[in-house]
């Protein structure tokens, strides 16, 4: 399900949310799908669930919607 105002809201002001592990521009490194290896900061938090959904803006500039599972953060 997509995030409401307020969760969204929550996102970008850094405030937990449950089952979200990521944070507004951590980095990131993708580890599965078609984008696998490319690296990039989370910008946004699109869906939520069992496994959510990030855009992810990659170093190159280009965006793409990433699942969590796919996401490794980037020390």
């Amino acid at each position: 399900m997509r995030p409401t105002s307020q969760q969204h809201n929550a996102f970008l002001s850094g405030e937990e949310l449950p089952g979200i592990s990521l944070r507004l521009n951590d980095p990131v490194r993708v580890v599965g799908g078609q984008y696998s290896g490319k690296e990039g900061a989370v910008i946004s938090v699109e869906m939520l669930g069992s496994d959510p959904t990030y855009l992810v803006e990659f170093n190159s500039g280009e965006e793409a919607l990433i699942p969590q599972s796919f996401l490794a953060v980037m020390e």
